[in-house]
C-alpha cells in the first residue's frame, strides 16, 4: 500500500499538467466553467515559477551570443569566473527541483489529479486507439508525455531549397563589391544567427511564452468547443524531424456524407482553436486543423524546415490513416499559412485546390519593411538563404485551381493603410495570371487593364466589368470548349492564342474575377461562411 502511495507521488511529480475535464454538453457561456480544473495554491504557484524560468531561460538564449561577445571583449572570459558560473548555475538547478516536488504534494492531494493520473497511466500503459481517444474526450492535459498517434519513418527533408532565386544570381544582387563577396560566409553567419536569435521570434510570435500564457484560456475554451460541440478528436504526429505536432479531426463524413476534408494552415499568431477551422466546419466540411512546431501543444520550434515537415505529416496522415483521396482535399490557408500551403500544393499536386486568405506574395518586402534601410541586402540574403517564403514562385509550380481572398482594410498586407493598391495579394495575380495564360497577358495593354481592374475600388470595378464582360454566355462557352480540348489543367496554357485583341481584353478582366474575392475587413477579422466555397478551374 506505501509502496502504491509512493508511485501515485511519483506520478503526480512528473505527469503532465492538467487543464480542464470536458462536460458533456457545451458550457454557458454566460456562467464561470465549473469544468476547469482548479489547481491550490502551492501547484499555481509552482506553474508560475516554471513559466518565469521559461521565459528568463529564453531571454538568455537569446542575449547569450551578445554576452560571450561583451564578456569577450571586457576580458571576463576567465577560467575563475567559468568556475563561479558553474557553482551558480548549480545552485539555480535546486529551484525547480523544490518546486516540481511541490507541485507533486499539491497534485498528490488535489482528488481531481490523483483521478485524472490514475486514469492516464493506465492508458498510456495499455493503450488502444479507443481508450487513448476516450481518455483525450475526458482530460484536456499537455500532451508532452503522450505518444504519437502516427509516426512519419522517411527521411527529414533536411535542406530548404531557394525557391526565389540561384544562389549564384543571389550573389550577384548582394554583393556587387569585392569587400562584399570577400565577407560572403560570415554575413551568412550573421544571417543565421539573426534569424535564430529574433528573426524567427519576429515571424512566428505565437511561439513566444508569453503570447501562449497571455491566450491560453482562449485556447481551453477553443478546445472545449471542438471536441464537445463538434465531436472532435485529438491526434499527435511524429514528423520526419522529430518535432510532435498536435492536431484536432472534425469528421462529418458520416453525418453529411461529404467526401471532402479541408486542412487548414494558421497565420503566425494563430493556433487552431481560435484561428481559421470555424469557418469549414461551419459550411459542413470535415476539417483537420494543425498547431506548427512550438504553438499550442505541438513540440520543437518553427521555422521553414519544421514548417514544410509539419505539413508533410498531416497530408500523409490524411491520405494513410483518416483515408481520404488527394483529389479530395483542400489546403485553407490564412496569412503565413499560405507557404505551408503551396508548398503543399506543388508536392500534391492532385489536391482538390487551395484557398489562399490574406496571404502574402514574398516575405521579403515584409521584412525589408520592417528593417532600415541600409540592411536591405543584408536582409535579401538572410531571408532567401534562411526564410525565403516566397508564394508565388510555389504557386507557378501548381497546376491546380486556387483562389485568393483580399482584404480590403488589411493593415498587415497593404503597405499604405487604407490603399488597395499597395495590398501584397495584388502580386500575387500580377505574376501568376500572366504566367498562366501568356497568351491573354501578353502585351502591355493587356497588363495595364489588369493593374487597373485589381487595383480599382469597388464601384470602377464595376464599370470595367460591365465594360468587357457584358456578355457571359459566350465567354464561358469560350472556356468549357477549351477545356473540352485540354481535359488536364497545365500552365502556362494556350488559351486565347487564336482570340483578338478585344476577346483579350475581355478575359483579361474576367479571369482576375475568377481568381480574387474582397472581403471588406482587417486582416485579423473571422472570414464569413459566405466568402468560403471549393475551388475550380477557370480555364
Amino acid at each position: 500500500m506505501l509502496k502504491n502511495q509512493f508511485v501515485l507521488f511519483w506520478e503526480c511529480v512528473f505527469g503532465p499538467k492538467l487543464y480542464q475535464t470536458y462536460p458533456l454538453v457545451p458550457p454557458s457561456p454566460t456562467r464561470q466553467p465549473t469544468h476547469l480544473y482548479i489547481k491550490n495554491t502551492t501547484e499555481t504557484l509552482s506553474d508560475i515559477v516554471f513559466l518565469v524560468l521559461k521565459i528568463l531561460l529564453g531571454i538568455f538564449q537569446t542575449i547569450c551570443p551578445l554576452c560571450i561577445l561583451y564578456f569577450y571583449y571586457k576580458g571576463s572570459l576567465t577560467y575563475e569566473n567559468g568556475i563561479l558560473l558553474l557553482r551558480l548555475s548549480s545552485c539555480m538547478i535546486i529551484i525547480p527541483i523544490y518546486f516540481m516536488l511541490l507541485r507533486g504534494i499539491s497534485r498528490f492531494i488535489n482528488p481531481t489529479y490523483k483521478t485524472f493520473i490514475n486514469e492516464f497511466f493506465q492508458v498510456k500503459c495499455n493503450s488502444t486507439q479507443k481508450t487513448r481517444q476516450k481518455l483525450l474526450a475526458k482530460y484536456d492535459f499537455s500532451l508532452s508525455h503522450w505518444k504519437p498517434d502516427y509516426i512519419i519513418q522517411s527521411s527529414t527533408i533536411r535542406k530548404l531549397p531557394m525557391i526565389s532565386t540561384s544562389e549564384k544570381n543571389l550573389i550577384n544582387q548582394t554583393e556587387v563589391t569585392f569587400i562584399e563577396r570577400l565577407f560572403h560566409y560570415p554575413s551568412l553567419l550573421v544571417g543565421y544567427i539573426c534569424v535564430n536569435v529574433f528573426g524567427r521570434r519576429l515571424m512566428f510570435p505565437g511561439s513566444l511564452q508569453i503570447i501562449r500564457h497571455m491566450t491560453n484560456r482562449a485556447l481551453l475554451d477553443g478546445r472545449t468547443n471542438l471536441i464537445v460541440s463538434h465531436r472532435a478528436k485529438r491526434y499527435i504526429l511524429r514528423t520526419s524531424d522529430g518535432n510532435h505536432i498536435d492536431t484536432i479531426f472534425v469528421d462529418r463524413r458520416t453525418i453529411d456524407n461529404r467526401q471532402t476534408l479541408i486542412i487548414t494552415c494558421e497565420g503566425n499568431a494563430g493556433f487552431y482553436e481560435i484561428g481559421c477551422m470555424m469557418t469549414p466546419i461551419e459550411a459542413g466540411y470535415s476539417v483537420l486543423g494543425w498547431n506548427r512546431p512550438g504553438f499550442g501543444e505541438s513540440s520543437g520550434y518553427p521555422g521553414t524546415l519544421s514548417e514544410i515537415n509539419s505539413i508533410d505529416a498531416v497530408m500523409r496522415y490524411a491520405i494513410e490513416e483518416l483515408h481520404f483521396s488527394v483529389n479530395n482535399i483542400v489546403v485553407f490557408a490564412w496569412s503565413i499559412g499560405g507557404y505551408s500551403a503551396c508548398w503543399t500544393a506543388v508536392h500534391y499536386q492532385d489536391i482538390r485546390g487551395l484557398i489562399l486568405d490574406a496571404v502574402f506574395d514574398d516575405v521579403l518586402p515584409l521584412a525589408q519593411r520592417q528593417m532600415p534601410s541600409f540592411v536591405s541586402k543584408f536582409v535579401e540574403k538572410t531571408i532567401r538563404y534562411y526564410l525565403d517564403l516566397n508564394n508565388i514562385q510555389l504557386l507557378k509550380l501548381y497546376n491546380g485551381p486556387f483562389y485568393l481572398i483580399r482584404r480590403t482594410y488589411d493593415e498587415i498586407m497593404n503597405f499604405i493603410p487604407g490603399n488597395l493598391a499597395t495590398n501584397r495579394a495584388n502580386e500575387i495575380l500580377f505574376s501568376i495570371l500572366p504566367y498562366r495564360y501568356p497568351f491573354i497577358y501578353h502585351n502591355d495593354e493587356t497588363f495595364t487593364l489588369l493593374k487597373q481592374y485589381v487595383c480599382s475600388k469597388k464601384v470602377h470595378k464595376q464599370r470595367l466589368f460591365h465594360k468587357y464582360c457584358s456578355d457571359i454566355d459566350d465567354i464561358q462557352i469560350q472556356i468549357e470548349r477549351y477545356q473540352l480540348e485540354n481535359p488536364i489543367g497545365s500552365y502556362p496554357c494556350k488559351f486565347g492564342k487564336n482570340l483578338s485583341f478585344n476577346e483579350r481584353q475581355r478575359f483579361a478582366i474576367y479571369l482576375v474575377d475568377q481568381y480574387l474575392i474582397d472581403f471588406d475587413s482587417q486582416h485579423c477579422t473571422s472570414l464569413p461562411q459566405s466568402y468560403f466555397y471549393l475551388p475550380n478551374r477557370c480555364v
